[in-house]
């Protein structure tokens, strides 16, 4: 079962399946369940956009897909781009991650069950499925790059000297790649993001930011993405990497 975490602008065009409640000690998740592809569709935001990225239930989210037999997810994410390189309307694969955010549950092992995880992040995103979606990438032409994910806290944009720090130690930055990145390590489950970069950050741009520019970028950009999926949910994948080993070693006994 392939679970499609979609972000911003992205619920217009993978909205189809069977909508459902999944009830979880974490709370409630809404999902589309696509029994033709054994995908599930979960929209951080919600399908109007209505929950901000500070706000998202990411415990719920992810342990709904694991109830739901997903083993591997492909997550979409919108970012802004910290390189000049790195342009808007290209694609970027991050590799590794820093987080900067301030009051997330970022955990499944808090301790309120007795059991202590550190979990290994050493290489956070499953290279099998890296690999595979750089395929996809390469075989459509698409430009992308690779790198490294910093992840704010928002729902504000950052401030021109937060994005000069930043600049010196990753390439994009998000709002919405931590923890789930983390957690669908502590659960076990393949997890790789795609990124649309969909503006210059601030102070980097030569213009003030705003919500239209980044709506209108990924707005063209849609058609890609939706080929993307498609490609991701329907290649031949056969499990070679560790990802289901994750807690062999993490678990304090």
């Amino acid at each position: 079962m392939i679970g499609i975490i979609g972000g911003t602008g992205v619920s217009s065009i993978l909205n189809k399946g069977k909508e459902k409640i999944i009830n979880t000690k974490y709370g409630k998740s809404k999902v589309l369940i696509d029994d033709e592809n054994d995908t599930v569709l979960l929209f951080r935001h919600g399908l109007k956009h209505n929950t901000p990225p500070h706000k998202i239930n990411y415990r719920a989210n992810l342990y709904a897909l694991k109830e739901l037999g997903v083993d591997r997810i492909l997550a979409i994410n919108s970012v802004g781009s910290l390189k000049e390189h790195v342009k808007p309307g290209t694609f970027f694969v991050p590799d590794d991650f820093i987080e900067f955010t301030k009051a997330r549950e970022c955990t499944f092992y808090d301790g309120e069950d007795g059991v202590v995880v550190h979990i290994d992040v050493s290489e956070p995103y499953c290279p099998q499925m890296r690999c595979i979606l750089k395929d996809i990438l390469n075989k459509r032409n698409y430009e992308y790059s690779e790198g490294i994910y910093i992840c704010t806290e928002g729902p504000r944009f950052e401030t021109k000297a937060e994005i000069n720090f930043y600049k010196n130690i990753g390439d994009v930055v998000g709002m919405t790649g931590y923890p789930e990145v983390v957690l669908a390590r502590e659960l076990e489950i393949c997890y790789a993001s795609l990124c649309s970069v969909s503006n210059y950050c601030t102070g980097i741009s030569k213009h003030k930011l705003t919500v239209n520019e980044v709506f209108d970028t990924i707005k063209e950009m849609e058609e890609k993405i939706l080929k993307i999926a498609n490609d991701f949910i329907h290649c031949d994948y056969k499990k070679t990497c560790s990802c289901k080993n994750a807690l062999k070693g993490a678990v304090i006994k």
